[in-house]
């Protein structure tokens, strides 16, 4: 009998170098008792709401945990051989709540009630041994959950709004009225609402549906001047915190309810998904079609989808897309399938801009992973619309728990992992943490893509201070000095999208 080994399994968990050692033992031994079943691919194995009667090894292959939502298939789960999968269902009897099916041709391993209590009787010392390792197992898989909080709390702290610092209305206090900065920011903040007044004042006295092109000209004016005075406002008064508290909430105050009015800045003000940047979000910039509260609205909302945040944004679907299909290029006289994983994937539009124009669609097989299934929902149903024979899996599943470790999903080796903007949001540990893990599932001549916005980002300001949405930014030094610390070594090298907002470091694995 053949069996996968593995010397870091969860079920050896706590266990002595002498315990590790006679595991494969015991295993061959217990496995002894279980049926043996043969499956093509594609072939279910748990079907959803059926009895748990059941524990399950894979021996030989790969199985996929799965459910259906609003009829895409959204992966949660990849298990591959030597790892048991069904142990708390077997033990609670509470009928399954995910299908399960090969993705190859695998050999599955099943124990039942029946022929477990059987064997309780006939050899009670392997039984105790075998429950003592399901014990284990699962325990390990709590133990991974509690161990993953700390970097997980150091991500969501790292997706704060930040508006609690003006919940509360506080008096301005009476020194800060006598300041320089409080003159400049007032006059600053002022100016730009009697900007709005006029501007506000010639669209209503327009009856005409369409808003002139020289009020949207003129709209772009007065924010892109209010921008620049702002950015010129912090530079200067960076090493002022108590200016600082005051003067932004000031600021805040008095200019959001015209930034409200534009649709996409409501969105990422308020967050309805509980974090920036999500792919209704994204899906707002690429449409750029503005929408808003009456004309002023929908004006506001025209420059915030032409910043030079949101250009890059759109800048960087190109970028990816053109490097997408370069390196698969390269990889197809491999003549084997061409594995590319996008992690943080939300709407997926890069990938898909990349098949539609592939002349070899059979050879790619992509993993898209993202912690919202609703962005997969919609990547099945409104981005993968066009005939393609590409393989393609939608897993829902948080990356950062992934990069740290708490989770082992049997991805195999990849061609090509990429992600667009998930490091804007981790600090140095994860980002090394993301780095590390990507290389281990790399082939040899495997390349890594990791997207970054630049200190440089010209609307750093308005997405702090109006928007609560902040990210940390690096610039090519940052980037080069992340992955010389990393695996990758000095291997990397830094490309950036037309507006030179966006970077993106690119590394292959040369072993």
């Amino acid at each position: 009998m053949v069996l996968a080994k593995s010397s870091d399994h969860p079920l050896q968990a706590g266990f002595s170098d002498e315990e590790s050692a006679s595991y494969d033992d015991f295993l061959e031994e217990m496995l002894t008792i279980s049926r043996v079943f043969h499956y093509g691919k594609d072939e279910e194995i748990v079907i959803k709401g059926t009895d748990s009667r059941c524990l399950y090894y894979v021996q030989e292959g790969t199985v996929e945990v799965f459910h259906s939502l609003r009829d895409t298939k959204i992966v949660v789960a990849l298990i591959g051989a030597g790892n048991f999968f069904g142990e708390i269902g077997f033990f609670d009897g509470i009928s399954r709540i995910r299908d399960i099916r090969t993705i190859e041709d695998s050999i599955i391993r099943v124990f039942d009630h029946s022929s477990l209590e059987k064997h309780q009787q006939e050899d009670p010392r392997l039984y105790s041994k075998f429950v003592t390792f399901m014990a284990r197992s699962i325990c390990s898989k709590f133990r991974r959950v509690l161990e993953e909080r700390e970097p997980l709390t150091a991500y969501a702290a790292s997706l704060s709004t930040g508006r609690r610092s003006y919940e509360e209305s506080k008096p301005l206090p009476e020194r800060l009225l006598q300041t320089t900065e409080w003159s400049s920011i007032h006059k600053i903040v002022e100016g730009a609402k009697a900007r709005f007044f006029d501007l506000s004042y010639q669209l209503q006295q327009d009856s005409a549906p369409e808003i002139p092109a020289s009020l949207q000209l003129q709209c772009n004016a007065i924010l892109d001047e209010f921008n620049d005075q702002l950015q010129d406002f912090q530079d200067q008064n960076l090493a002022k915190p108590d200016v600082e508290e005051y003067a932004w909430g000031y600021v805040f105050k008095e200019i959001f309810p015209y930034f409200m009015r534009s649709r996409f800045a409501e969105r990422a003000y308020y967050k309805p998904k509980g974090y920036a940047g999500d792919h209704l979000m994204m899906e707002m910039i690429y449409r750029n079609q503005p929408e808003g509260d009456g004309k002023l609205g929908t004006l506001t909302d025209s420059w915030c989808l032409n910043s030079a945040a949101s250009k890059a944004v759109r800048g960087r679907r190109k970028l990816l897309g053109k490097q997408l299909e370069s390196i698969s290029r390269q990889k197809l006289a491999h003549g084997r399938p061409i594995r590319i994983m996008n992690l943080a994937c939300g709407s997926n539009r890069e990938l898909f801009d990349f098949l539609q124009h592939c002349d070899y669609t059979e050879m790619i097989e992509a993993t898209c992973v993202d912690a919202d299934a609703h962005a997969l929902e919609y990547t099945d149903q409104q981005v993968n619309v066009f005939p393609h024979q590409a393989t393609i899996r939608l897993m829902n599943d948080n990356v950062v728990r992934w990069a740290v470790g708490g989770i082992r999903h049997q991805y195999g080796p990849q061609d090509i992992i990429y992600s667009a903007g998930l490091t804007d949001y981790l600090d140095r540990r994860l980002f090394q943490a993301l780095i590390a893990r990507c290389y281990e599932h790399l082939n040899p001549d495997g390349v890594l893509i990791i997207g970054n916005f630049t200190p440089q980002n010209h609307n750093r300001v308005f997405m702090d201070r109006i928007l609560h949405w902040k990210l940390l930014y690096r610039n090519s030094a940052d980037l080069e000095e992340l992955f010389a610390a990393s695996p990758f070594g000095h291997s990397s090298m830094i490309l950036a999208e037309e507006q030179g907002v966006n970077l993106f470091a690119v590394a292959t694995r040369t072993s």
